[in-house]
């Protein structure tokens, strides 16, 4: 008689606080980063106004480490101080400008698998003269004899109404990307794309259409088995979030890290939750969506390999 109850008890138990219970535990959860192979790790994050007082900076600390990046992309970054202080020990290349909103992007990456070439490059011609968030470049090389590569991280206007100037800020990405290309072949570009499609259109068109610009530089978006990367209130309003693909990565060349064979892979709540709707409340929080940001970092592994430029 009691069985039943006392199942169901345990199940909303383990979905209101299970991920909680693991964590202090020191235990892996549902949409927690993979044990990382041999190569380099690259993830983005946009971390939601960093910081903002609704953040648990302890969880997003353990989240961080958790990740195992050798190379972090970050937006929305408003006290680099703060992010430091999240990783002790890496360095940081953030961007002096931000837009109106102040949302400077950049990244950290761990000193012993990445060395950075020269300085980063602020590219100002994304933020459409100040008014959305720059590019920031920079040239890195794995230790132990890995490849060479350019990282550019961007962060393109939002909404369904900021789609004509995201279109005029693909035409200036090309740009960008076709000089780092010709400084050298292999180029990772990722960050938050906006891909949210045009008012009265489909996201998916968006993706295409972003295609058509990229792909002819030989850039290739790498995708993975879960179709989402962030979440919103969605149409309704209601405690129900629904599920959208922002942040995307592409990769040309690194070939010597069999990049063609690499995913793309949303953790957090958009893995627990496998790119579905859920419900979030005040009283029952999606934890880290709640706690951390709406969108879930996104990770993709290269395998180890040697530099092959010529």
């Amino acid at each position: 008689m009691w069985a039943p109850v006392l199942v169901a008890t345990l199940v909303l138990v383990y979905w209101l606080i299970g991920d909680r219970v693991r964590d202090g535990l020191g235990l892996p959860g549902e949409g927690a980063a993979p044990p990382k192979p041999a190569g380099l790790r690259v993830v983005t994050w946009n971390l939601h106004n960093f910081p903002e007082p609704s953040q648990d900076q302890t969880r997003l600390r353990e989240r961080l480490q958790g990740l195992g990046a050798d190379l972090l992309a970050v937006q929305e970054i408003h006290q680099p101080a703060a992010l430091q202080e999240l990783l002790p020990g890496w360095q940081l290349a953030i961007s002096e400008h931000g837009g109106r909103g102040h949302q400077r992007l950049g990244f950290a990456f761990d000193p012993l698998a990445l060395e950075q070439l020269g300085p980063a490059r602020e590219h100002a011609e994304l933020s459409m003269r100040g008014r959305v968030r720059p590019g920031l470049s920079v040239y890195l090389r794995a230790r132990d004899g890995g490849p060479d590569f350019h990282a550019l991280v961007v962060h393109l206007k939002a909404k369904s109404d900021g789609h004509p100037l995201r279109v005029q800020q693909w035409s200036l990405l090309a740009d960008v990307a076709g000089d780092l290309l010709r400084r050298d072949p292999d180029l990772v570009i990722l960050g938050d794309f906006n891909a949210t499609g045009p008012v009265d259109g489909r996201a998916t068109d968006e993706l295409a259409a972003l295609e058509t610009v990229l792909g002819p530089l030989g850039l290739r978006r790498l995708v993975g088995p879960e179709p989402c990367s962030a979440y919103w209130d969605g149409t309704r309003r209601d405690a129900w979030h629904e599920p959208s693909l922002l942040d995307l990565v592409w990769v040309a060349g690194l070939d010597e890290s069999h990049s063609h064979s690499a995913q793309a892979h949303p953790l957090h709540h958009c893995a627990r939750h496998h790119c579905q709707a859920f419900r979030s409340t005040q009283a029952h929080p999606e934890p880290d969506y709640a706690d951390l940001s709406d969108h879930c970092p996104v990770i993709v592994d290269l395998a180890a390999g040697q530099d092959d430029d010529p």
